[in-house]
């Protein structure tokens, strides 16, 4: 999409509003959060969804951070906010030159989106929803399970967030965290395989194993970090942590591990909420056409183990963690 055509489907969509109707309002205020770089073609159908996730809270504002973008991404953003929402874009510029790691950058914007929070009244809001600002969430957004997913956040205190399952699978392994399921980075095996063992069978083991379907009935899954492009946090346990994107050895890790495992440290409890579900990039699953035979064969055997024997039967459920 051109960015003549994303100002033009921007400037269609309807001016912010009340909550979707038959769903009522949350008692609760929300900053949307979100980084960006050459997201111009997603924007409108992302940031309608946005709007609409949004409406659910009694209050809500958005905090954007853009670098080395060329597309028009922070006119977009700019223009969207302008149109009677509260916000602000963060131009963080060119970062590329200074942070040649890509974790690094993402780490370093969701950061400067964490602090402009901090120093604004913004930090007494109620929730932090951070978001992916790309085909992530072009799909439909059920706010009925959004909101459900905000309920059940608030339901305890221990509680400190809830992350988005994927349709058709869950996909984002990098920033997942479970004992069982991904105890580590997928992505150290992958890279750091031993001499003769190929790529191939290093990610079909590490990456696309672990991309399982996840029933949406299913109770919240307790993980000790995800994300999946859409987290519900709650704000006091996000400002006291911080994004990182590289490990002690320099190597890339997801952003979102830090972050996490620092709120996990000062006492609240993560969990994906599968009814919660988001649009699976097809960038980042199982393709069978990537693959030799020899693969697909491998992987279809994966595949029939899974669906004779879910893994997700072994470590789902647990008492207390049914959504209400």
């Amino acid at each position: 999409m051109a960015v003549a055509d994303a100002t033009d489907a921007l400037a269609a969509m309807p001016k912010p509003a009340g909550p979707h109707p038959g769903e009522p309002r949350l008692a609760r205020r929300a900053v949307v959060s979100g980084v960006a770089r050459n997201c111009a073609r997603h924007l409108p159908r992302v940031l309608e969804n946005l709007a609409l996730l949004g409406g659910l809270y009694a209050e809500v504002c958005f905090v954007f951070a853009v670098s080395d973008t060329t597309d028009g991404t922070h006119r977009l953003l700019s223009n969207w906010l302008a149109a009677g929402r509260e916000g602000r874009v963060l131009d963080l510029g060119d970062l590329e030159a200074e942070i040649p790691i890509r974790s690094a950058r993402i780490a370093r914007a969701r950061n400067a989106c964490l602090e402009e929070i901090r120093r604004s009244r913004w930090a007494a809001y109620d929730h932090l929803i951070v978001a992916d600002l790309d085909d992530v969430l072009e799909g439909d957004l059920d706010l009925a399970a959004c909101a459900q997913a905000a309920r059940w956040l608030d339901a305890s205190a221990g509680r400190a967030g809830v992350f988005a399952n994927a349709a058709p699978r869950y996909y984002d392994v990098w920033a997942l965290r479970h004992d069982t399921w991904c105890p580590g980075d997928c992505w150290h095996p992958i890279w750091h395989r031993p001499h003769g063992h190929s790529f191939e069978a290093a990610k079909i083991r590490e990456v696309f194993s672990r991309q399982i379907a996840i029933p949406p009935g299913l109770p919240p899954i307790a993980v000790r970090s995800a994300f999946g492009g859409l987290g519900l946090y709650r704000m006091t346990f996000a400002l006291g942590a911080s994004y990182r994107g590289v490990d002690g050895q320099g190597r890339s890790v997801s952003e979102h591990v830090a972050l996490n495992l620092a709120i996990g440290a000062a006492g609240g409890q993560l969990h994906i909420f599968p009814s919660l579900i988001v649009q699976a990039p097809p960038e980042h699953l199982y393709d069978a056409r990537a693959f030799g035979l020899r693969w697909r064969l491998a992987m279809l055997r994966r595949r029939l183990v899974e669906a004779r024997t879910p893994p997700w039967r072994a470590w789902s459920a647990g008492p207390g963690v049914r959504p209400s």
